[in-house]
């Protein structure tokens, strides 16, 4: 039986994987012949970005990696042999050091790819008191804005943590109030409905765990202008053209684009988020890992609505359940917190939704040992599937 699809792919992503560990010694070797020099070039990335038609900057990349692997051998080998990819030896080698490269190597082997930098960032919070860490963060702010080679002006944004996720969630909220607007709905309906994302998914609640203020891009002399819910509105039309015509819909980083046009430019905006904090003895972390100070969290309570969602003498959070459809926010917590706050489907941590399985018109009830999250995207392709197969 001639192999899979999926297992030629998996076939020459060995290959591939094997051949980027030589291009990134080869790499690193060059640069230190100063052939490059010799040829004319300004730097061994250029010379190299030049021969393959690439980019400088993964030029450079290929240098940075070939040499941090002279001082990290045990990424080295784990590397050479295909035990590490190419994706995760370029994270770990902008942290790693002869004192972590072992504790920095397992967690690599343990995680997913787009799990490992909250991991490490978790991990080497443990060397910083909490001031230490606010202060290195606020000094590491910044926002740098350029224009590229087709005319796009692209912005950068590095933020604290506990500023970061905010803003994230603002964006994710206009997302998931968007896909969650029916084409037909009327607007006037609209600016008091909570943000949803699928007839599946829990309405997000209009609170802020961990003491953000809301985002009001408001102001009370502001000329008067189309409400927040005919804007949604107008991007749920811009987005797709019918719900059965999914390929429409952008991609989500052009979707997390227009939310930010909304929320940056946008008139009579009055959004309110939700943003978990998991307090636990080992640390204060957001819902993907990513930790935040005790000290950032403390200074909002005051401002907050706080909620809690208490674990049995097991460490497992306590069961929850009604005959609603859409799932409580109690219930929410507990199945992200089993699934470790991953798509079921394909890993994602991205705008994860929860899906009644088996359907609730099956069962007329939610309980969390029926639901599992999934990701827009997955959740959407999942009903598709549903849907052509009872045709």
């Amino acid at each position: 039986m001639p192999p899979s699809l999926v297992e030629q792919i998996a076939s020459l992503g060995v290959e591939l994987n094997a051949n980027q560990y030589k291009v990134v010694r080869l790499s690193a070797v060059y640069d230190t012949t100063l052939e490059w020099f010799h040829e004319g070039f300004k730097s061994p990335a250029v010379a190299i970005a030049r021969a393959l038609d690439i980019h400088d900057s993964t030029a450079r990349e290929w240098i940075r990696v070939g040499h941090a692997l002279d001082e990290l051998p045990l990424v080295h080998d784990a590397f050479a042999t295909n035990a590490l990819s190419y994706a995760k030896t370029r994270i770990v080698t902008r942290w790693a050091d002869s004192e972590n490269e072992a504790d920095l190597l397992e967690l690599a082997y343990d995680r997913t790819a787009n799990r490992l930098t909250t991991a490490i960032a978790s991990y080497l919070a443990g060397d910083e008191t909490d001031e230490e860490r606010d202060e290195r963060q606020h000094e590491s702010r910044s926002v740098t804005v350029f224009t590229d080679g087709d005319g796009m002006v692209i912005i950068r944004a590095a933020l604290p943590a506990n500023i970061g996720k905010h803003v994230a969630e603002a964006l994710n909220t206009v997302i998931q109030r968007v896909a969650a607007t029916p084409l037909d709905e009327a607007v006037e309906d609209l600016a008091s409905d909570e943000p949803g994302a699928s007839a599946d998914a829990e309405q997000p609640h209009s609170v802020n765990e961990n003491g953000t203020p809301s985002v009001r891009i408001a102001s009370a002399d502001a000329p008067a202008g189309p409400t927040m819910g005919e804007q949604i509105r107008q991007l749920r039309q811009q987005w797709q053209s019918g719900d059965d015509d999914a390929s429409h819909m952008p991609s989500l980083a052009q979707q997390r684009a227009d939310a930010f046009v909304l929320l940056f430019l946008g008139k009579n905006i009055d959004l309110t988020t939700e943003v978990v904090v998991h307090v636990r003895g080992d640390g204060t972390t957001f819902d993907d890992g990513t930790p935040v100070t005790d000290s950032a969290v403390c200074k909002r309570l005051d401002q907050s609505f706080v909620r809690l969602l208490l674990h049995d003498i097991e460490g497992k959070p306590i069961d929850a359940s009604n005959r609603r459809r859409h799932p409580t926010t109690r219930q929410k917590r507990v199945v992200l917190e089993a699934h470790k706050h991953e798509c079921v489907d394909c890993g994602s941590t991205d705008l994860l939704e929860l899906d009644h399985n088996p359907p609730y018109e099956q069962t007329h009830h939610t309980v969390t040992t029926e639901l599992e999250p999934r990701c827009a995207p997955c959740h959407r392709a999942r009903h598709r599937r549903e849907a052509l197969g009872s045709l």
